[in-house]
């Protein structure tokens, strides 16, 4: 095994081990039944909504003070997570949009795998919120990626930048 690959795995398995223990045993089955009756109630776009709004009053209660650079911001999102053990933020800038991949959140294990369209929903609510307040135009949307195979990391990869017409 390569060094590069023997790291992989090894991260990968500290960040699954991570996000495993940062659900509460006394919360997990009911969050979980309370995924599954939202699941089998609303449409999954109906869910990503409420869960956007969760998000929206979350960042509220978690207010971000106006930053100058990119850096700063980051620095100020990832205080707010850690606060409340909810993982990390990386913010990346190119030309079109700007990328935020935020690794560590509860939000799979709680909720279960299968949830990770509409709970995404709680990251682009929150983030969206952030960035309103940092003055960010509102033309620019906060939107969750569809995940591909990211090496089993548990992250939500969001992208803020125009909405598509």
């Amino acid at each position: 095994m390569t060094i590069k690959k023997q790291f992989m795995t090894t991260t990968t398995s500290l960040l699954s081990y991570y996000e495993r223990i940062t659900c509460s045993a006394q919360w997990l089955d009911f969050n979980r039944a309370m995924a599954a009756e939202l699941s089998a109630g609303l449409p999954p776009e109906e869910n990503r909504r409420l869960f956007f709004r969760i998000g929206e009053r979350v960042a509220k209660s978690l207010p971000v003070a106006r930053c100058d650079t990119l850096a700063e911001l980051q620095a100020a999102f990832n205080a707010r997570w850690e606060a409340i053990d909810w993982g990390f933020a990386t913010l990346e800038e190119s030309a079109e949009q700007l990328t935020i991949v935020h690794a560590c959140s509860p939000m799979a294990m709680a909720f279960g795998p299968d949830t990770a369209e509409w709970t995404a929903g709680f990251f682009e609510g929150a983030y969206q919120t952030w960035f309103a307040t940092q003055g960010s135009p509102a033309e620019l949307k906060v939107r969750a990626e569809v995940q591909d195979a990211t090496g089993g990391l548990p992250t939500v990869a969001l992208k803020l930048g125009r909405a598509a017409a």
